[in-house]
């Protein structure tokens, strides 16, 4: 297992790329994940199974607005 996806707990087994400690990783769900010596530091996209909410920062004020 690469990673745990955030969004629909899927554990994700195959990276798309990889760039030295960075592995880049798509989830069933359609949600990328940056993920560094085996921690998720990121994510882009969105998941058909579990929307992500963002709690702080620019899009706190927009609930369902993922970043583009």
């Amino acid at each position: 297992m690469i990673a745990t996806c955030p969004a629909c707990s899927w554990s994700c087994t195959a990276a798309v790329s990889s760039h030295g400690s960075v592995s880049y990783v798509r989830c069933v769900c359609g949600l990328f994940l940056v993920v560094e010596r085996g921690v998720v530091t990121a994510t882009a996209g969105t998941s058909t199974f579990a929307p992500i909410h963002h709690g702080c920062g620019d899009l706190a004020s927009v609930p369902d607005r993922e970043p583009s």
